[in-house]
């Protein structure tokens, strides 16, 4: 693939849904970290599997989807994401509930 092929391509409907469920997912995390004061421990734990089961999935497609040498960009939110869901879960377990 030649320079000008690899500027002039576009990214695909997969690549921008992908794109829209990591956004998603620091939209859940925000609105997870905002309530984090009003949760009791089972409402908590519950939001809190099921947002390690979101950031799972979307790890596990970001590797595979990040097979491409120019394509290696997406990996760095979605870690910062699961930095960060990590960060308030070790919040709300230790000092909330």
């Amino acid at each position: 693939m030649t320079h000008t092929q690899i500027k002039q391509r576009k990214a695909d409907n997969l690549q921008k849904t992908f794109l829209w469920l990591i956004v998603i997912d620091y939209i859940l995390l925000s609105f997870f970290l905002f309530q984090l004061g009003s949760l009791d421990l089972r409402t908590g734990t519950m939001i809190s599997l099921l947002l390690i089961f979101y950031n799972g999935l979307l790890a596990f497609f970001c590797f595979h989807r990040a097979n491409r040498t120019d394509d290696s960009y997406i990996i760095y939110p979605i870690i910062s994401a699961i930095l960060l869901a990590f960060v308030c879960f070790l919040y709300f377990f230790f000092l909330v509930a």
